[in-house]
């Protein structure tokens, strides 16, 4: 891939610059005149969401830019808002919402629908001034956007951890909210001890519920109560009625015997179980009405309570409603750590499947060695092939790790070219870092000449470098200063 031209437009002001194909030198005699807006005006042109510099708003400016591809030949790409870009490919104008389909864009140019590589693509070429020349294998290329190494070595060996991919982000995601509850918890027990109390559970809702329970559990009684207080009723009138009949029965003797409550079995006994249970309902029912009476002040000194609530500070309501929270704080540490556990092995499983294809990885390993020791940072010691992941970057400092830098990225370059079959374009923001010295960059730029003669880079800097046919660009004052002809 090439990028052939850049047309900015900003008002009634505009810029075209040409690129050529091999080293273009974007350069001014000193800073802050427009390299690296230039530079980033390419990337945004090229859809990525690109943070503004200093005095220009991206989104305000209309870009052409003209690329050449190995598979589709010429590209026009026009942007005049942050929310779309345009392509003209052979003809057909195609329009792309960004940044949801910013992959959808760049898998025609870059000729690959794996987004494991076009999601890395922009940290293997580009080196950002600010912060490109400490990212080795992870962290951020510029605004929001990201490279990862193992992201990167799963796109080259078309190894496919999606799946495991979605279960660590779930179980991170699950993890931290654990360990917010865990902090919430810890913060509530201060309360305690501060205050000496935990605030009751704020129970507005709870304490209607309960009256509303209280009562219906009244209504039965009293329809019990009642029922039994008519069968009570009904019994003495059925004994009223019995002595009013003047019943005789004839006895097995021949003896007559008139019928009344004292000789019907179990009468008085059936009596006296309806009173005793008429009693306890009555006792029962006197209960019930002692709580509901109790919840009902309750909620009326809640209602007066209402207005010294509002006058609340907010951390008083804060700590008020954090207090009514029912949290175990071992339990949720129980939690924490069965998640952590398994987070742990999820990520040991992504890892041992990015690792899988030593192929990739010794070739990357190859070539970092190979540039680390040209360029006089290992002492002919080789690195250790799991230095490719490492995190700890405290050891490299200054013009070490920039030139580790340098190198792991024309690594990552080889490695990306190999499998996408094209050639990729080098952009370089100020190569020439504070502790770096001009022999040491000498050194990286011969090893462009040598190594990467059949691409393009485009490289922003105050300084000059000995390339054997440069396209030198040059700003004077500013970025963009012709006026649009009317």
């Amino acid at each position: 891939m090439i990028i052939k031209s850049i047309n900015i437009t900003e008002g009634f002001f505009y810029r075209k610059i040409k690129f050529q194909d091999g080293t273009n030198l974007i350069f001014s005699k000193k800073n802050s005149c427009g390299k690296t807006t230039l530079l980033r005006f390419l990337l945004y042109s090229l859809g990525y969401n690109i943070p503004n510099t200093k005095n220009i708003k991206f989104e305000l400016c209309e870009v052409e830019t003209i690329i050449n591809t190995e598979y589709l030949g010429d590209i026009t790409l026009n942007r005049s808002s942050k929310n779309s870009i345009s392509a003209n490919i052979n003809g057909e104008e195609y329009t792309y919402i960004l940044p949801s389909e910013l992959n959808k864009l760049h898998s025609i140019i870059y000729h690959t629908d794996n987004n494991n590589l076009l999601d890395n693509i922009l940290g293997t070429i580009y080196v950002d001034q600010e912060k490109g020349w400490t990212l080795l294998n992870r962290g951020i290329v510029i605004g929001s956007l990201r490279f990862n190494i193992e992201d990167l070595i799963r796109g080259l060996s078309n190894i496919d951890c999606d799946s495991l991919i979605a279960k660590e982000s779930q179980l991170a995601r699950e993890l931290n909210k654990y360990k917010q509850m865990f902090s919430v918890s810890q913060y509530q027990k201060s309360i305690e001890t501060e205050t000496g109390v935990l605030f009751s559970e704020d129970y507005d809702e709870r304490l209607e519920t309960n009256i509303q329970e209280l009562t219906i559990q009244k209504n039965i009684l009293k329809k019990e109560i009642n029922r039994v207080s008519n069968t009570i009723k009904k019994n003495k009138q059925f004994k009223k009625y019995i002595e009013e009949m003047k019943i005789l029965i004839k006895a097995p003797n021949g003896d007559t015997i008139p019928v009344t409550s004292d000789n019907i079995v179990g009468f008085d006994d059936n009596t006296n179980y309806l009173v005793s249970k008429h009693k306890m309902l009555i006792a029962e029912l006197s209960t019930l009405l002692n709580e509901i009476e109790k919840l009902e002040f309750q909620r009326k000194y809640d209602e007066e309570q209402v207005a010294f609530l509002e006058s609340e500070t907010l951390t008083q309501s804060f700590d008020r409603k954090i207090s009514t929270l029912q949290l175990s704080a071992p339990s949720i540490q129980s939690e924490i750590k069965r998640l952590e556990k398994e987070l742990k092995n999820i990520r040991k499983e992504i890892s041992n499947k990015t690792r899988s294809n030593t192929e990739v990885i010794d070739s990357l390993y190859t070539n970092v060695n190979k540039y680390l020791t040209e360029l006089k940072v290992n002492d002919d010691k080789k690195i250790d092939f799991t230095y490719l992941f490492t995190s700890n970057l405290k050891e490299l400092s200054g013009a070490v790790l920039h030139k580790t830098v340098f190198a792991f990225k024309l690594a990552y370059i080889l490695e990306v070219e190999k499998a996408l079959k094209i050639k990729l374009p080098i952009i370089l923001d100020s190569p020439s870092g504070k502790e770096v010295d001009q022999s040491n960059v000498q050194l990286m730029m011969d090893i462009l000449k040598r190594d990467f003669s059949a691409n393009q880079i485009i490289i922003a800097s105050i300084f000059t470098y000995k390339f054997d046919s440069s396209n030198i660009i040059t700003i004077n004052n500013k970025l963009i200063e012709n006026m649009v002809d009317l």
